[in-house]
């Protein structure tokens, strides 16, 4: 006889998962590296025994794997959502950097297993973070290609200037997540933006325009 779940076991099960990811993200908040955060310890903080986590996940990569994707969807989501409010591409790119600094820097131990400690975690993780930096300069390289043919930046190798573009903006978020934010993060957050825009030729063709 099969066996039907019903929707109350599958809520229950669902909440039960939700808890997992939760307590690995608290966990995680707390640890300074991954290897040093137990599937034991999320267990005994999501308040369930440690066979019922592999129940839901295979290993403690998996969950890392699906922490990764929920962050990734986040930033995306909210992206969509802040660039939908421009018809300019250079403030659709801008809102597109706004929105990674201040995800990236609220929630800081996610940034850097995203940033630093995802990459050397696994192998096939590391396939997956590359992935997703690869999108990231795709998505980056499209504002470029646009903005290039409206002759607003000049003739480049756009998928050079994006690679830099997203290289640039790990570099500096990662040493913020490391030694602390700036203390004028405003600040800071204008001088990584005016800096990528500088490196993309942004006031370039309007200096050319002024000294001719």
């Amino acid at each position: 006889m099969v066996y039907n779940k019903t929707d109350r076991v599958l809520e229950k099960q669902e909440l039960r998962r939700k808890r997992i990811i939760k307590a690995a993200k608290e966990i995680l908040s707390e640890e300074e590296e991954i290897g040093k955060v137990s599937i034991k310890s999320i267990a005994r903080r999501a308040g369930i025994a440690t066979g019922t986590f592999y129940l839901y996940f295979t290993d403690k990569e998996s969950l890392v794997d699906m922490i990764v994707k929920e962050i990734y969807a986040e930033l995306l989501a909210k992206i969509k959502q802040e660039r939908a409010q421009y018809t300019d591409t250079f403030a659709k790119l801008q809102a597109s950097m706004e929105v990674c600094i201040r995800l990236f820097l609220k929630e800081k131990y996610l940034a850097k297993i995203l940033l630093e400690q995802f990459p050397q975690i696994h192998t096939a993780l590391n396939t997956k973070y590359a992935d997703i930096e690869e999108d990231l300069i795709r998505l980056t390289k499209i504002d470029l290609d646009e903005l290039m043919a409206e002759r607003l930046i000049p003739r480049q190798d756009t998928n050079v200037t994006a690679t830099a573009f997203v290289g640039t903006f790990r570099e500096v978020i990662l040493a913020w997540i490391g030694k602390g934010e700036p203390q004028d993060i405003e600040l800071a957050y204008q001088t990584l933006i005016d800096y990528n825009m500088r490196g993309i030729g942004r006031y370039k063709i309007d200096e050319e325009l002024f000294n001719h």
